[in-house]
């Protein structure tokens, strides 16, 4: 009996340790097409994740929007329905307001989270989505207008846009009253057949445009750039509480290591963006420093006048952090 009862003991023990040491898997979903400079960094994040994880954790990834609408997925996040997920913090803003403050940051990735800023929106994150925000992967990505048609400037230089139909969405909505442009509200897989029939004659957009494949549509791209890229790496918070310290350090060293290859690599891929465009005849038109400057000044007033007015307090003190020459 004793013989029996050990063994049984042993077999039990064996389970415990074999649980314990148990490779964890988390369910991964993008929110941009596989394409989009977005996803693929996120796709370099779960190669990282898995490459060190090897038996302590890994990430499955079940899609991208077609798995999932991408205005889902921080529900499905929020339920435990997907563990992790990757893209723009600008399509949940409505329930988490404080996520803009990375849209209009001109700190890097590794600043903001050098000064305090990033443990503040790793708060707010918890707050309001129950989420972890592991990585910050838009940082350094940067927005321009593109038009299908000749840009107009008045007499001061600055671009003349009233009249002009862009698609919209967003953040872009208060940026494009505050130009005089009209707002056309659609998806972004409507904006090839909206320029082709005339419905819109430009949008706003990352660097990266040629990855959606309306190049051969465009006349110009309007700069300087403004704003940075929101998009986030987040994991529900349960989730990840429950993960061994080991596994939490992996998730969190491979962010660290991301941000810094995207910081790196900026450079040269906006260069080569440039290049594309002007291969297939857009043409790079940059404004007069006076009108430069205002015209940044204006993107980054519709960011932070929003923030004074939704989340005043936490705007206060975090805008000096994220946007300290102001």
């Amino acid at each position: 009996m004793k013989r029996v009862l050990g063994s049984a003991l042993l077999a039990a023990g064996l389970l415990c340790t074999t649980g314990a040491f148990a490779e964890e898997t988390l369910r991964g979903v993008s929110a941009l097409p596989k394409n989009n400079i977005v996803t693929q960094s996120f796709l370099d994040y779960v190669e990282m994740v898995n490459a060190a994880g090897k038996g302590i954790v890994r990430i499955d990834v079940v899609g991208g929007p077609e798995a999932l609408p991408a205005n889902q997925q921080d529900t499905a996040l929020r339920n435990g329905v997907i563990d992790i997920q990757s893209g723009p913090a600008g399509y949940y803003s409505g329930v988490l307001p404080e996520s803009e403050a990375f849209t209009g940051a001109t700190v890097t990735a590794a600043e903001a989270r050098e000064n305090g800023a990033f443990n503040m929106m790793k708060k707010a994150w918890r707050d309001r989505l129950g989420a972890e925000l592991l990585a910050w992967n838009g940082a350094g990505i940067r927005y321009y207008i593109y038009l299908a048609t000749k840009p107009r400037l008045d007499e001061a230089g600055n671009l003349d846009l009233k009249g002009v139909k862009l698609r919209s969405v967003g953040t872009y909505r208060d940026w494009f009253d505050a130009l005089g442009a009209q707002n056309i509200m659609l998806q972004q897989s409507e904006v090839f057949t909206a320029l082709e029939r005339g419905v819109v004659d430009g949008f706003g957009w990352i660097t990266f445009v040629s990855d959606i494949g309306v190049n051969s549509l465009l006349k110009a791209r309007i700069g300087p750039a403004v704003w940075q890229g929101s998009p986030v790496i987040m994991m529900n918070a349960e989730r990840y509480d429950a993960l061994s310290p080991e596994a939490q350090k992996i998730l969190q060293d491979a962010s660290i290591e991301l941000e810094a290859k995207m910081a790196a690599k900026m450079p040269e891929r906006n260069a080569h963006e440039a290049e594309r465009l002007k291969a297939d005849g857009v043409e790079l038109v940059e404004l007069e420093p006076a009108a430069a400057r205002q015209h940044v000044k204006l993107a980054q007033s519709v960011v932070w006048d929003k923030l004074n007015e939704v989340v005043p307090a936490f705007a206060a003190e975090i805008r000096p952090l994220l946007y300290p020459e102001n």
